[in-house]
């Protein structure tokens, strides 16, 4: 069964920081507000029943890195190439040049644009199903301590939005084999490009309302 991947988005500008949501078009239909991250995950949590066990999720964090960009950080056992990925991203993000290219970028449901951090083997499936149909989805990995591979996963229908080149979509460039990792991805690919959702691996979904006045210290919201 796919995962379900559940994110945590850390809101400074928010009374209650912690955002949870499900990232892909089928996940889990709550959208909650926390103080605290465990909070956060409780919540998550309380929605377990008639959305599959807990363990076939996928949970990660997203942390502001300015301009819309959301730095996206999975909860796994690959914590250093992770780690080591985010601090090669955050260098090249110092460049305002590449800024100004992502920015042109459609926004993700929630808002902004997600930066998944990759690290080797991670599946493109296991990428893709973080995509929630809407906008576009960076994914980003380390080639070495000062360079940065990265790709804009993308509907077709929005690639216009933008003025990076279009390498194709996931059919188009092999990729859609289950076993296909992000180094295949970053072997058939150069770095910089879109790659387009295949039409039909995704089904947008409408975006959530804006959240209302909060006044307790967490909250759970179906949608």
């Amino acid at each position: 069964m796919a995962a379900r991947h559940v994110i945590y988005r850390s809101e400074l500008d928010q009374p209650l920081r912690w955002r949870g949501y499900a990232a892909s078009t089928d996940g889990i239909p709550v959208h909650v507000r926390a103080d605290s991250l465990g909070q956060a995950q409780q919540l998550m949590a309380a929605t377990v029943a008639g959305n599959g066990q807990r363990s076939e999720w996928v949970e990660h964090t997203e942390h502001a890195a300015g301009d819309g960009l959301w730095v996206r950080e999975a909860f796994d056992d690959r914590v250093l190439e992770r780690d080591h990925a985010t601090r090669v991203l955050m260098e090249a993000l110092g460049d305002q040049r590449l800024r100004a290219r992502l920015a042109t970028l459609p926004a993700c449901r929630i808002g902004g644009v997600p930066v998944v951090v990759g690290a080797p083997g991670d599946t493109v499936d296991w990428i893709q199903g973080q995509h929630d149909g809407h906008g576009a989805l960076i994914v980003a990995a380390a080639v070495t301590n000062h360079w940065l591979w990265w790709n804009a996963l993308v509907p077709a229908d929005r690639a216009a939005e933008t003025d990076l080149p279009v390498a194709g979509s996931l059919t188009d460039l092999e990729l859609t084999d289950p076993e296909a990792t992000l180094d295949d991805w970053m072997a058939a690919i150069d770095s910089a490009r879109l790659v387009l959702l295949d039409p039909s691996t995704h089904h947008p979904v409408p975006r959530p309302r804006s959240p209302e006045g909060q006044h307790s210290n967490a909250r759970l919201e179906h949608r």
